[in-house]
């Protein structure tokens, strides 16, 4: 729900509001689906919903329009379900609270979902229009896109019939995107064992304060991953304190980021005031290395009542702390062709804690399909020597530039006609469906374009009202030429 949404905002919103009161995480997408082929139907538009869930609306061409190429309109339903650590939200039944700020819709303590919710409510709001002049559209609404783009895997691409796709799930006005990396997601299982405690003093160490971000468009940010940073801390403890590991955990979404983790921990009750002092210490180097991505870092100190029963085994602790701390993590390699490019990375999103296991996913990205495979095998290497398995899975290819593009031409003239300005092209070191999307329908021409957006995948995150707008013109203006 938008509070302060009122009549003057255009209907973009009101149809995006809508959407805020539908769970849709990925993998949650039944009520969504169901929405938009209810909504199609509604007003007599052909709609397919397949197998996986994905929605197909078919919307006729203007009159005399009819004989221009068939447009696809893209975008995907589902978004990441990020919470502010204290605040209560559950997403598969409360609506996300999202409020106006000046220019700015935001979801202070969750994340919104305009990544790509946008795109859905421009979609929605264009095949309400009768009035934009536009040849035959259709709508291509996928599930699943932020955990691992199933939707555009299993698509039945024989319901879809054009050949020129506008993606809308880009977040900068202006610039065009013509190309995005590959990836795939890595999973490491590193089975637990245990023995006695031995130590008295059962305490929790909390990475806090962190700033998160997207693990594809902000990797180059440098930004700290609260899984690595904690772990590179309790790897230098073992020089000050004997300690022994209880549990650790960290992040929520292997393509977010993680902005807090927790480890338990059991010392002796007399040193309690020494790790005090080397957590502080901590906090103050962290300060410095992190003053410009993460000021905010800080380690905190709790102690639990409970007495420690059972101990992760010394040897398989440190062969947790070897993985994290040795394998890759954030950008690997940059784009010497495309200056301040991102051609590779890893991100450790996820230390999952369970009774018996640790599960660890990365979300490796890459322009070179060797890179990728390289990184993953670095992994995999690391994983071994770690006493782990290793697993690759969910991999997507890279979309590749093409020299030629009539959609792309076509798009540079109109909003250099639109704002006297050039339309900047590039490619991303996020995952966007396009490859996927040209193997499963076929060759196809592409580009992908949207308003500003910041804090996508975080709490926080925010869309602009007067870029939603100026690019929802800027597609029906194009719609127009193409």
């Amino acid at each position: 729900m938008i509070h302060g949404l009122t009549n003057q905002h255009s209907r973009i919103f009101h149809n995006f509001n809508a959407l805020t009161e539908i769970p849709r995480c990925s993998g949650e997408e039944q009520g969504i689906s169901d929405f938009l082929k209810q909504w199609a139907e509604e007003r007599n538009l052909e709609v397919h919903q397949d197998k996986t869930l994905n929605i197909i609306i078919k919307k006729p061409a203007s009159p005399g329009y009819e004989n221009r190429e068939t447009v696809v309109l893209q975008g995907h339903m589902d978004m990441v379900c990020e919470v502010q650590k204290g605040h209560e939200m559950n997403f598969s039944c409360d609506a996300i609270q999202a409020e106006i700020e000046d220019d700015f819709i935001i979801a202070k303590n969750t994340t919104l979902g305009a990544d790509n919710g946008i795109a859905i409510a421009m979609i929605m709001t264009l095949f309400e229009d009768e009035k934009t002049v536009h040849g035959p559209l259709e709508a291509l609404i996928t599930v699943d896109e932020e955990r691992g783009m199933t939707g555009a895997i299993h698509l039945e691409p024989q319901y879809i019939s054009g050949r020129r796709l506008i993606n809308i799930d880009s977040e900068d006005e202006g610039i065009c995107c013509v190309g995005c990396a590959g990836g795939q997601r890595n999973l490491v299982t590193l089975k637990k064992d245990f023995v006695d405690a031995t130590k008295d003093q059962l305490v929790e160490i909390h990475i806090e304060g962190l700033t998160g971000g997207h693990s594809g468009q902000d990797i180059h940010l440098q930004r700290a991953n609260g899984n690595i940073t904690l772990a590179r801390v309790l790897e230098n403890l073992k020089t000050e304190i004997e300690y022994e590991l209880i549990d650790f955990y960290g992040g929520s979404k292997s393509n977010a980021i993680p902005r807090d983790a927790v480890a338990t921990i059991a010392i002796d009750a007399k040193n309690a005031n020494t790790l005090e002092s080397i957590l502080e210490e901590w906090v103050a180097t962290l300060r410095k290395e992190y003053e410009i991505s993460d000021k905010e870092v800080s380690l905190r100190l709790e102690v639990l009542k409970e007495k420690p029963e059972k101990a992760i085994v010394p040897e398989t602790r440190d062969n947790l702390l070897y993985y994290l701390n040795t394998a890759p993590n954030g950008v690997v390699s940059m784009n010497l062709s495309i200056p301040g490019q991102v051609e590779s990375s890893n991100n450790i999103g996820v230390v999952e804690s369970e009774s018996d296991k640790w599960s660890i996913t990365s979300q490796v990205r890459s322009s070179l399909e060797s890179k990728l495979i390289e990184i993953a095998n670095r992994n995999r290497l690391i994983a071994e020597r770690s006493g782990a398995t290793f697993i690759a899975d969910d991999a997507y290819p890279a979309w590749e530039y093409v020299s030629e593009s009539k959609l792309r031409d076509v798009a540079q003239k109109v909003w250099y006609n639109m704002t006297n300005e050039e339309l900047k092209l590039e490619t991303i070191h996020a995952g966007l469906e396009c490859g996927l999307l040209q193997d499963v329908i076929g060759e196809m021409d592409m580009i992908s374009i949207g308003p500003d957006m910041s804090g996508v995948h975080a709490p926080g995150e925010k869309v602009s009202i007067s870029s939603t707008d100026k690019v929802f013109n800027y597609l029906k203006e194009l719609l127009k030429e193409l």
